[in-house]
C-alpha cells in the first residue's frame, strides 16, 4: 500500500515494513541530539526509538492476530512517523468481530506499558521528567518512559475519533442498531470533528505541537477516506447509492426492512384478457 518502504520482519507470514519517512525523522533526531550531546546520547536515543517502534509494531500485531482469526487477510504492517497501520484486504463483516479487533491492540499496549513501567522501577537508572502530547509529564526513567509511552497509546486510540481505534469500537456499536454506512457516517463526522480539536490544540498550545497538528490531519483525511471506501461498497453491493463523501449532507437513512413474504401476486394481464374473450365467444352463441 505504501510506497518507499523497507521489510524488516515477518510475524504470521505478515510483512512488517518500515517506512522511509520513519527513517528520515529518526536519522534527523539523532543528528541533532548528536550535535549537542555526543556519540553515547545518540545510541540512548535510537535504543528508546527502536523500542517505541516495537511497541507500536505489537500493537499493530495484536490487531492482526485477531483480524487472522476471524478470516481476514492482513497484507502487510507498515510503521510511519506517524505510527503503525495494518493494511488488510478487508474489515470483519460482523461488527462484534470489528470490536474485537479494534480492542485488541490498545489491550496489548495496556499489558504492554503496566509490565515495562513496573518492571523498569527496579532498574538503577537515572529518573527524569518527560514531556507528551496534551501537556501530559511523565516522571521516571528510560525504561519507564517506554511503558507510559505504551499506556498514552492505549488511551489515545480509544478515543472515539475514527478511524482511530476507539472510533473503529463506535461504528462497530452503531452497525448493530442502524446498518454499516449509518454507523461509518457518524463516526466519520465525530472523528473529523475530534481532528479539528485536536489541531486546534496542538496549534494554539503555549508550547505548539506540530506533531499533534500533523494527527489531526492524518484523522481528518482518513476519515473522510474510509467513509468513501464504505460508501463506494455499498453502492457496489446495491447497485445505486452515493459515491462522494460530503461532510454537509445529511446521515443517510438506514437500511430499510426486508419485504413481507405475504404478497399476494396478481394474475397476468393476458390471463384476465384471454377469460374477456371467452366470455365473449359465448354470449356470441
Amino acid at each position: 500500500m505504501f510506497g518507499n518502504a523497507y521489510r524488516v520482519a515477518t510475524v504470521w507470514g505478515i510483512p512488517i515494513k518500515v517506512h522511509m519517512s520513519l527513517i528520515i525523522l529518526l536519522l534527523f533526531i539523532a543528528m541533532r541530539v548528536g550535535l549537542s550531546e555526543g556519540p553515547l546520547a545518540i545510541l540512548i536515543l535510537l535504543a528508546l526509538e527502536i523500542s517505541i517502534f516495537t511497541s507500536i509494531a505489537l500493537h499493530e500485531l495484536g490487531h492482526s492476530y485477531v483480524a487472522l482469526r476471524k478470516g481476514c487477510r492482513v497484507r502487510e504492517i507498515t510503521l510511519m512517523f506517524m505510527g503503525g497501520v495494518a493494511q488488510m484486504d478487508r474489515m470483519p463483516s460482523r461488527p462484534r468481530d470489528e470490536m474485537l479487533m479494534a480492542l485488541a491492540g490498545p489491550l496489548v499496549s495496556v499489558v504492554l506499558g503496566l509490565m515495562i513501567w513496573v518492571g523498569g522501577a527496579y532498574l538503577p537508572l537515572g529518573i527524569y521528567r518527560f514531556r507528551m502530547l496534551f501537556g501530559i509529564t511523565v516522571e521516571g526513567n528510560m525504561v519507564q518512559f517506554v511503558g507510559a509511552i505504551n499506556l498514552f497509546l492505549a488511551g489515545l486510540n480509544l478515543l472515539p475519533a475514527f478511524p482511530m481505534d476507539g472510533g473503529r469500537v463506535l461504528r462497530a456499536f452503531l452497525a448493530t442498531k442502524g446498518g454499516r454506512l449509518h454507523a461509518t457516517f457518524v463516526a466519520a463526522r465525530l472523528g473529523k470533528i475530534m481532528a479539528v480539536l485536536f489541531g486546534l490544540y496542538g496549534y494554539l498550545a503555549e508550547q505548539r505541537s506540530w506533531i499533534l497538528v500533523a494527527i489531526a490531519f492524518f484523522i481528518y483525511t482518513a476519515a473522510g477516506r474510509e467513509y468513501r471506501a464504505v460508501q463506494m461498497e455499498e453502492a457496489m453491493k446495491h447497485g445505486d447509492g452515493p459515491l462522494f463523501w460530503n461532510p454537509f449532507a445529511p446521515p443517510p437513512p438506514p437500511a430499510p426492512e426486508p419485504p413481507d413474504e405475504d404478497v399476494v401476486i396478481s394474475p397476468p394481464p393476458y390471463a384476465k384478457r384471454e377469460r374477456e374473450i371467452h366470455a365473449d365467444v359465448e354470449k356470441e352463441d
